[in-house]
C-alpha cells in the first residue's frame, strides 16, 4: 500500500480562521442588512472579543458603519452595524458579441451610473484598447463620486486561466492565451480580476437576482455562443482547468463527433442566436420568401413563430429541444435547485421555460426549476459587484443559517 499524500491535508492557520470569522460577518450583515454586535456574537457562534476586534477593524477599514439606530427589545440600548455600501464601489464591464456594457455600482448592488455602446471587434490588440479606453471612460465618470473605488471586474466570453487571468480563448474577440488581466494591471491603479462572463452572471443572480440564496444553481447563457455559471453548495465551481460550465460544447448527437471545432462548439452553432439566426438564414435563402433578409436575428426567429409562420416555429421548436439536451446533461451532473436562462435569449422566455419543462417531464429524475433571468443583461456587471468584493475583502463562502 502506498502512504497517504500528507501534503493534500490542511489544517486552519489563526490567519485563515480570522478571514472565516470576517467574512461570516461580512455575509451576516449583507444578508440581514443590520446587526448588533452581541446579535452577532450569538447568530454566528464567535466569542464577543472576537466579534469586536472584527468589527472595529471593518470600520477602520471603510466596510462597516455604525447607525444611528438601536437594536430594539434588548434590556440594553445596542448600536446597529450595517455594510457601507454607499461608500465603496465597483466598476462591471461585461465583453459581449457586439457591444461594451459597463456599470459604476455600490456593494450592496446600487447602480450608480450605466452605458452601454455597440462595438465591432476585430484584431486581438485593437479589441484590448477597445477595452481600455472605455474603462478609463468608467474611471472618468467616478470622478464625481466621492467614495473608495474597490476594484474592477471585467467579464468576457471565453475560458480564464484563474491561476494569472490569462484568457486562454475568447473566440469573438480573438483572443487565445492573451494576458488580459496582466496587461490591465499595468496600466490601471485599481485592483483588477478578470473573469468568465456567466460566471459574473450566476454570481450576479445569487446575490441580487432570482438565485439570491439559493445555493445549487446553474446560470445558462444563450447570446452570441452558450456558456454555463455554476454554484455548488455555495461556490464557483471551475473544474480542474477552468473550463466547467463550457456547454457550447456539448454534442447534441453522435453525428456531431469526429468533427473539428476550433472556435465555437457544437451547441453553440445550433442553439445560439448566432446560430438560431444562421439556420433561420440558410432556410429563408432557399425559399422564395420576401423577408428582408438583414433584418433576421433570433428575436426576429421567435416573433415570427409567435404569428405562426410555419418555417419559424420549426428553428424554434428544434432549438427547444437542443437547449433540453443541454439543461438534462447539466441536470443529472451537478442536480442544481435552480437552472437560469439568460443571455440574448432573455426576452424570448414565454417560448421556452414550459416547453422545456414538458420535454424534461419522466426524462430525468429530477427536474429543477428553471427560471428566467431577473437581472437580464445587469447579470454579469452585478457579478462583478460580487466578485470584487469577495476577492479584495479576501472573502470565504460562508453558509449563514
Amino acid at each position: 500500500m502506498h502512504p497517504p499524500r500528507i501534503s493534500k491535508f490542511k489544517t486552519i492557520a489563526q490567519t485563515e480562521m480570522r478571514a472565516i470569522n470576517r467574512s461570516a460577518v461580512l455575509e451576516y450583515l449583507r444578508l440581514a442588512k443590520t446587526a448588533s454586535r452581541t446579535e452577532l456574537s450569538t447568530e454566528l457562534m464567535i466569542s464577543k472579543p472576537t466579534v469586536m476586534r472584527i468589527v472595529d477593524d471593518l470600520i477602520v477599514d471603510g466596510l462597516i458603519i455604525s447607525l444611528d439606530e438601536r437594536e430594539k427589545g434588548a434590556r440594553r440600548s445596542r448600536e446597529l452595524l450595517a455594510l457601507n455600501t454607499a461608500n465603496n464601489l465597483v466598476f462591471g464591464v461585461d465583453i459581449g458579441g457586439s457591444h461594451l456594457s459597463g456599470i459604476i455600482a455600490t456593494i450592496g448592488g446600487e447602480i450608480l451610473y450605466q452605458n452601454r455602446i455597440a462595438v465591432s471587434w476585430t484584431d486581438t490588440e485593437s479589441n484590448f484598447q477597445t477595452l481600455l479606453r472605455y474603462i478609463k471612460d468608467l474611471q472618468k465618470e467616478a470622478l464625481v463620486f466621492p467614495a473608495k473605488i474597490l476594484g474592477i471586474a471585467v467579464g468576457v466570453p471565453g475560458i480564464i486561466d484563474s491561476s494569472n487571468g490569462a484568457v486562454k480563448i475568447a473566440p469573438s474577440l480573438n483572443w487565445h492565451d492573451f494576458p488580459l488581466l496582466e496587461r490591465l494591471e499595468s496600466v490601471l491603479d485599481i485592483p483588477v480580476i478578470v473573469e468568465n462572463d456567466v460566471n459574473l452572471a450566476v454570481l450576479g443572480e445569487n446575490w441580487f437576482g432570482i438565485g439570491e440564496g439559493v445555493d445549487n444553481l446553474v446560470m445558462i447563457s444563450v447570446g452570441t455562443g452558450i456558456g454555463s455559471g455554476i454554484i455548488l453548495d455555495g461556490k464557483l465551481h471551475r473544474g480542474y482547468r477552468d473550463s466547467s460550465g463550457e456547454i457550447g460544447y456539448l454534442l447534441p448527437g453522435v453525428e456531431y463527433l469526429n468533427n473539428e471545432y476550433p472556435g465555437f462548439g457544437a451547441l453553440e452553432g445550433l442553439a445560439s442566436c448566432t446560430g438560431i439566426t444562421e439556420r433561420a438564414l440558410n432556410h429563408l435563402k432557399s425559399t422564395t420568401s420576401d423577408i428582408d433578409l438583414s433584418k433576421v436575428n433570433a428575436a426576429f426567429v421567435f416573433d415570427q413563430a409567435r404569428e405562426g409562420q410555419t418555417w419559424a416555429k420549426k428553428i424554434v421548436n428544434e432549438t427547444i429541444d437542443f437547449l433540453c439536451l443541454a439543461i438534462a446533461n447539466v441536470s443529472v451532473c451537478f442536480d442544481p435547485e435552480l437552472i437560469i436562462i439568460g443571455g440574448g435569449i432573455a426576452g424570448s422566455m414565454d417560448m421556452l421555460i414550459e416547453p422545456i419543462q414538458k420535454r424534461l417531464k419522466n426524462v430525468i429524475p429530477f427536474v429543477p426549476k428553471i427560471e428566467g433571468s431577473r437581472l437580464l443583461n445587469d447579470a454579469p456587471l452585478l457579478g462583478a459587484v460580487v466578485r470584487v468584493f469577495q476577492k479584495c475583502e479576501d472573502y470565504t463562502v460562508v453558509h449563514v443559517v
